[in-house]
This record gives structure tokens, C-alpha cells and sequence, in this order.
């Protein structure tokens, strides 16, 4: 119970109202809790952040001390989280990061507090995530190393590994990253989606939007890895209805059940499972581009580059 917890809300009652029944159950001893604010002229969202503060107030219902950080002004959801996240930590030295729309298992907390407290020391570990929709079992243990974050709805991580943070990377170049992915073993394509990524950061921060892909970024640069556990440990009920990073019904990591993962089992091997993270960027990120070959996969860096050079965007030939 003395891990602190962060919780990120906004406009969605109902779905904060799940989140703090599991948040009751754990009843920790330390809860922040930061609302981005309405957007301007916009009466619903003045209603229904009203009504999520409500929320707060009746259901934080045990013994802890809460902190509350309510913004005056809409930031969004790419610098909305990034600013609750460095309120967050600069009061505490680690913690448990949750949304508004990712509902965990009674075991995240317990599994995010040891793991915290085993890896506090270790620099290489920059965070601990929740989410599994793999189609096997990596590794002996009852959690296993990636490049990636699974999942930074329900979440954990240190001080230290968010103090890399920046949201903005307008000194990392597409070959920086392209070098630092390449570390990892990632193939081609992998490495040209997340450059075309740093693209959007360096653009407009993805519409304004993101804030993870920036964190993935600040992990892969400077060669760390994350936790992802062999059992799903939270439930994103956001993904459809109205959340900005909509999704369709029956997506990979749309409600997905959870289930239990306690004693925790330690894997002997440390090393990051690439082949994990190979499978999970192609059935999430790049599902089109699963089984190209080298001809393909050729043709299609080809056809880019030259879209690039003289300016073309979309398909050569318009439809009528």
C-alpha cells in the first residue's frame, strides 16, 4: 500500500467510477489525481469533468492522503498526461500510473510494487507494463523484457526513467533513432514506421495527441527495455465510443480479460525477447505488412523515397 498511485482523468465518469473500484480495493496510501480541463466553449465536457471530480470526491472513500492537480485549460491528451506525469513525479521517486479508461487486475498493484522495489537500482529498466496480447508464453518467468511498453494506461515506473522523458525530441534525426532501433535487431520496416513516427512528433506532436510514442522513444535512445508480464493485468474499456485514439470493436486490445499472476516467478534470462516484439509490432502497429517479403518490402522504400524527392503524397494514379 505504499506505492503511490497516479491517476489521469478527464471527461468520462462512468469509466473513472471502474478504475476507482479497483483503485479501492488496493487503497493506497498516496493518491494524485490530475483532470485535463474542458475544452473551450464546450458545455458537455464542463458537465461531465464536474461530474468525474464528484466521482473522486465519493469514492476515495479510505484512509490517504490525495493530492489533486486540475488543469484551467484543455492541454490534450499528449502534453495532458505528460504534464501529470512530471507533477507526478516531482513528489515521488516511483509509482503507479493509471488512466481513466484501464481498469487492472487486483494483482497489478502487488506485481507493480515488487517489481519496482527488485529493479529501483537498475538504470537498463525504464518501466513496467500491464498489458499482454501475445498468442504464447516468452520466456520461464511470470514476466519477460521488450523494447516496448505494452501498455501506458496501467503502468509503472521511476523518477529516474521518467526524467528522460521529452515530448518533443527535436534533437533526435531519423537516423539517431533509425541507429538506436537498430540496436534492438529491428528489421526495415519497423525502423521506417517509427521514423515516419519522429516525423509526426517533430511536426505537431501527432496532432497534438501522443505522449507514449515520445516515452518509447526516450527508452529506445537510450538502449533500456520495459517489463511486460506473461498474463494480461488490465482491461482498456476505452478504445471505442468517443476516446481520441478510437478504435474498432474487437481490436487486440479492446477489453480484453484479465487474470492473475501472483507469487511472481523472476525469468533467469534478462535479455529482451525480440521475437515478442517483432509479433506484437506487426498484429498492432503494421498488420498489412505481416508477411511482406524483400522484393516487396523493397519496392515499397523504393516508391517512398521517391514520393519524398519530388513531393508526392498519396497513391500516383487518383481515382476518378
Amino acid at each position: 500500500m505504499a506505492t503511490p498511485v497516479l491517476l489521469i482523468t478527464f471527461n468520462r465518469p462512468e469509466m473513472t467510477q471502474r478504475v476507482l473500484e479497483a483503485l479501492r480495493a488496493y487503497q493506497p496510501d498516496r493518491l494524485y489525481v490530475f483532470q485535463d480541463g474542458a475544452r473551450a466553449g464546450n458545455a458537455t465536457d464542463q458537465e461531465r469533468c464536474a461530474t468525474v471530480r464528484r466521482v473522486v470526491e465519493e469514492m476515495v472513500d479510505w484512509e490517504c492522503d490525495v493530492q489533486k492537480s486540475f488543469s484551467e485549460v484543455n492541454l490534450g491528451c499528449g502534453p495532458g498526461p505528460a504534464t501529470a506525469l512530471t507533477w507526478f513525479f516531482g513528489e515521488v521517486d516511483e509509482g503507479i500510473v493509471l488512466e481513466d479508461d484501464a481498469v487492472p487486475h487486483p494483482h497489478f498493484f502487488q506485481y507493480c510494487s515488487e517489481l519496482l522495489e527488485r529493479y529501483r537500482d537498475d538504470a537498463s529498466v525504464m518501466a513496467i507494463g500491464s498489458m499482454n496480447v501475445d498468442t504464447r508464453r516468452w520466456g520461464d518467468g511470470s514476466y519477460y523484457f521488450s523494447m516496448m511498453n505494452r501498455n501506458l494506461c496501467a503502468w509503472a515506473t521511476w523518477r529516474r526513467a521518467w526524467e528522460r522523458f521529452d515530448l518533443h525530441h527535436r534533437g533526435v534525426t531519423r537516423r539517431k533513432l533509425s541507429r538506436a532501433l537498430h540496436h534492438y535487431g529491428c528489421g526495415v520496416l519497423e525502423r521506417e514506421y517509427w521514423c515516419d513516427r519522429l516525423d509526426e512528433v517533430h511536426h505537431d506532436g501527432v496532432g497534438g495527441t501522443s505522449w507514449d510514442m515520445q516515452f518509447l522513444i526516450s527508452i529506445w535512445l537510450h538502449h533500456s527495455k520495459g517489463i511486460v508480464p506473461n498474463t494480461n493485468l488490465s482491461s482498456n474499456i476505452g478504445t471505442v465510443v468517443d476516446a481520441t485514439h478510437g478504435m474498432t470493436r474487437g481490436n487486440i486490445i479492446d477489453n480484453r480479460p484479465s487474470f492473475p499472476i501472483l507469487p511472481l516467478v523472476h525469468p533467469t534470462d534478462v535479455k529482451i525477447q525480440r521475437e515478442a516484439d517483432r509479433e506484437f509490432h506487426f498484429r498492432y502497429f503494421e498488420t498489412a505488412k505481416t508477411h511482406w517479403g524483400g522484393v516487396h518490402i523493397a519496392y515499397h522504400l523504393l516508391n517512398k523515397r521517391l514520393k519524398k524527392i519530388v513531393g508526392h503524397q498519396g497513391p500516383w494514379r487518383r481515382r476518378k
